[in-house]
């Protein structure tokens, strides 16, 4: 791919004219007296808040977190890394989130799902322009879905794209290099979705294997008949019985779906999918503006390579934070999501927003974006369009109509090989979401997805209410637990961690039913006073504002 050497010059000349002007923006505010840009320390406290120092300070650990280590040791939990080295040789870190074994929590309530935690195992994917530390900055347990399913038992991995925070090496590029950031959705889909579950499956597999030779030697010279604690290092397991629940998040959904298109054979490797926001086929933006800006992009590639360069787009955010401070950026956050999606963010409190809004956003590729763009014009989900108006082919852009008889981008085959269980969470004031276009996409030529589709619908809910909304345990994490407690996808492994089928521990439906709800109700029962202290802050907070 060529590329232009003037887009460096127009990327920096744009960058320093910005930070001019937002740099004098904040001194003449400053000299007005505008106190909505005064914050208090590293957080900025709300009135509700005032009176909660242990809040205060929960959130101050948060949002100074430095990665998602920093976040989860806030709770009591603790990350393991691990490094997925793709087919194409990029190396994407994915998390292993796991909870520190002296934490009070954990030792007072270890019995909770005690049995078969290895036939649960859960893997989180996140949206466009963000990564793993999405999924864990709720302001409590009640709000962060991963830190519930560890509770319960669950494996629980948090998986990064190429090019964000924690994915930004490859074996022979570096990431100056154009080259390093010449991905979209299609990379995504063919290498990054596949080689992490891929590696996951052969991590328990190499596990398995392991603890087999050493639990055959240990029954050789122990016969006390003491009872093996299922753990990741104790069940056997074959590579071909393990398989994962996939949950994604906007993005990480559509990466889902088209991973599959492209590789019939994970179906098999994928007990559910849970969908949050699924985007698959946005509606277009908000503001007439951007409406135009989209257009034009999926006209002309040149046209967004030209603005942002063919490197990372926003590759400043933690800069602009220190620049804004956290009051200002909340702002301007919001008004940005307000302007681009329409969105009002009334259904997050605002302690929630000074949690998540510092580590939303991370890096991507301009060509990612800009195959989203490709994707609303079209209004299908399709491959990325490599040859719009590059070289000679610019002069077709000239006419419209040379333009549609022109070369025809492959979509993804989504409805010809999708065959596993899901459960799809949206809004309907998010116009990220189709839900129309999606259930037609996935069920289309695919009768056997109609009765393994469900939708959920949130009311009121926008794009990242199923993670931060206000009531998103009750609307939608609660719904989540009880579908996967008590769906049918697991066989029960008995607690020597024999896989003889004849050994194996059977459950009833009906008592297993039973088991999975009190399982779920003392799991709710145990969260911390401190959490819900805060959740009820929080509250406070919403009937304020309203």
């Amino acid at each position: 791919m060529p590329v232009h050497e003037e887009i460096s010059l127009i990327s920096t000349l744009f960058n320093v004219s910005l930070l001019i002007s937002k740099i004098v923006f904040l001194y003449i505010s400053s000299l007005l007296g505008v106190d909505s840009f005064i914050t208090t320390g590293d957080v900025p406290i709300s009135k509700s808040s005032s009176n909660q120092p242990d809040n205060n300070h929960l959130k101050t650990r948060l949002v100074n977190a430095k990665d998602i280590n920093e976040i989860v040791e806030t709770h009591g939990y603790k990350i393991r890394e691990h490094v997925v080295t793709t087919r194409d040789g990029y190396l994407l870190v994915i998390h292993k989130l796991e909870k520190i074994q002296n934490n009070s929590y954990s030792h007072h309530h270890r019995h909770i799902s005690s049995t078969a935690n290895l036939s649960k195992i859960v893997y989180f994917h996140h949206g466009l322009m963000t990564n793993s530390e999405l999924f864990v900055l709720g302001t409590n347990k009640y709000k962060t879905l991963p830190y519930l399913l560890v509770d319960l038992g669950y494996e629980v991995w948090l998986g990064n794209n190429r090019g964000n925070k924690y994915s930004r090496k490859h074996l022979k590029l570096s990431a100056s290099d154009p080259k390093f950031w010449d991905f979209s959705l299609d990379e995504y889909s063919y290498y990054d979705i596949p080689d992490s579950l891929t590696y996951i499956k052969n991590y328990y597999h190499h596990i398995n294997n392991n603890t087999s030779n050493n639990n055959n030697n240990n029954n050789n010279n122990n016969h006390t008949g003491s009872p093996t604690v299922l753990s990741s290092s104790t069940s056997t397991l074959t590579n071909s019985d393990l398989q994962i629940i996939y949950i994604g998040f906007s993005q990480g959904c559509s990466q889902f779906f088209a991973s599959l298109s492209l590789y019939p054979q994970l179906n098999s490797h994928i007990k559910m999918f849970i969908g949050l926001s699924p985007a698959i086929i946005p509606q277009n933006l908000n503001h007439p503006i951007f409406k135009l800006l989209v257009n034009q992009a999926a006209n002309d590639n040149s046209f967004l390579f030209s603005l942002f360069g063919r490197r990372a787009i926003m590759p400043s955010v933690s800069f602009w934070y220190t620049i804004f401070g956290p009051s200002l950026y909340e702002k301007v956050v919001d008004k940005s999501l307000q302007l681009l999606f329409g969105w009002t963010g009334a259904n997050i409190s605002q302690s929630q927003k000074e949690i998540g809004y510092p580590h939303t956003f991370s890096n991507s590729s301009v060509k990612s974006l800009l195959h989203w763009f490709q994707i609303i014009k079209a209004g299908r989900f399709q491959m990325f369009e490599e040859t719009c108006c590059y070289g000679i082919t610019k002069l077709s852009c000239l006419s419209h109509k040379s333009k549609q008889k022109g070369n025809r981008v492959a979509p993804f085959p989504i409805a010809d090989h999708l065959d596993v269980p899901m459960v799809l969470f949206y809004g309907d004031n998010d116009i990220l979401v189709d839900i129309n276009k999606t259930k037609n996409l996935i069920v289309d030529n695919n009768h056997k997805m109609q009765d393994k589709l469900e939708l959920v619908l949130c009311p009121g809910y926008e794009h990242m209410d199923t993670l931060w909304g206000e009531n998103v345990y009750q609307d939608v994490f609660k719904p989540v637990l009880e579908r996967l407690e008590k769906s049918e996808f697991s066989f029960g492994y008995n607690i020597n961690g024999s896989n003889n089928r004849d050994s194996e521990l059977l459950i009833e439906d009906n008592d297993r039913h039973q088991l999975n709800s009190k399982n779920l109700q003392l799991h709710e029962n145990a969260l911390d006073l401190d959490d819900v202290s805060l959740d009820m802050n929080n509250a406070n907070e919403m009937k304020f504002r309203s």
